[in-house]
């Protein structure tokens, strides 16, 4: 008899999951930086709309990365990268 249970499923579900949490962690990087600026020098100018698009930015990039996988995270690290630093 066969295993009812599915391992390649399984680690799919896995990888996809890491591959979420990895664009919702560089997407959010890539907001953070921008909105502390903001917050730090124009605190009057943040409204709750900057929070809900900072949100739905970094869900957007999560859910991105898990559909297109590791090219969307290329894209996402080469943008980060491309970011002017001090």
């Amino acid at each position: 008899m066969q295993s009812e249970h599915k391992e390649p499923n399984l680690q799919t579900w896995r990888s996809k999951a890491t591959q979420f949490l990895l664009g919702s962690l560089l997407g959010s990087f890539l907001v953070l930086v921008p909105l502390s600026y903001f917050i730090y020098f124009t605190p009057e100018a943040v409204h709750l709309i900057h929070y809900i698009g900072s949100a739905t930015f970094i869900l957007l990039c999560g859910a991105l990365s898990a559909v297109f996988g590791d090219r969307f995270l290329k894209l996402l690290s080469a943008l980060f990268e491309s970011m002017p630093g001090s």
